[in-house]
């Protein structure tokens, strides 16, 4: 026996959870087994690639940064950045009432290549005024001074033009619209979180030697 069903805007992870949570009070008679075939198949196939692809690119991000910066301190340091986008992610899909979705899943992956370049730019700027002879304090409030509009810049340029996606204003983008709600929401609270966390980590972890080594 196939059961199908069409779905409008609803995610498949949240059609998923409410069939699996009714399936728990069903007695199945002996002999009868449940399969689910159709989109929901076709998610969880699309979803366990997408999770090796987001492991696959955190790795080539961490040694990419090692032979950047010849660094694992820093360079962990600037991977660590990447999580605090995801408070601010986390907390617009619940605000609005999104899902976990492929579209919100590429937004993360969107949201780890700018937070990461952020904090790059934060730290690189640092890293060369430590090697003219400021002490690390005082190159990381430089750092602060000279890169914030970039930063801020390149968060208002994503954020502007993710929230017609957002919305679901333009016909045939309405499944997209949690990947706009996690960009502009990761964006907004995980740019302000790293321009605090990054000089702070920086400050306190980093020695003044090893950066002249570098």
């Amino acid at each position: 026996l196939e059961v199908y069903g069409n779905r409008e805007k609803a995610a498949i992870s949240h059609i998923m959870a409410n069939f699996e949570e009714q399936l728990e009070e069903v007695n199945l008679p002996k002999g009868v087994e449940l399969e689910q075939i159709g989109d929901i198949k076709q998610f969880k196939a699309s979803a366990e690639r997408m999770i090796g692809a987001i492991i696959i690119a955190v790795v080539l991000i961490f040694f990419t940064l090692i032979v950047m910066f010849a660094n694992i301190k820093i360079s962990l340091m600037i991977l660590f950045s990447i999580p605090l986008t995801i408070i601010g992610a986390s907390w617009t899909m619940l605000t609005i009432g999104y899902h976990v979705s492929m579209p919100a899943m590429m937004g993360f992956m969107l949201l780890s290549g700018v937070i990461v370049n952020n904090a790059i730019l934060l730290i690189h700027f640092a890293i060369e005024q430590v090697q003219l002879g400021m002490n690390k304090r005082e190159a990381m409030l430089e750092s602060i001074k000279i890169r914030t509009r970039p930063v801020l810049m390149t968060a208002f340029a994503v954020s502007v033009g993710m929230l017609p996606v957002a919305q679901g204003a333009a016909i045939g983008l309405e499944r997209l619209a949690p990947l706009g709600a996690v960009a502009i929401g990761g964006l907004v609270v995980g740019t302000f979180m790293t321009l605090v966390f990054i000089p702070i980590v920086f400050i306190w972890t980093v020695k003044e030697e090893k950066i002249l080594e570098m």
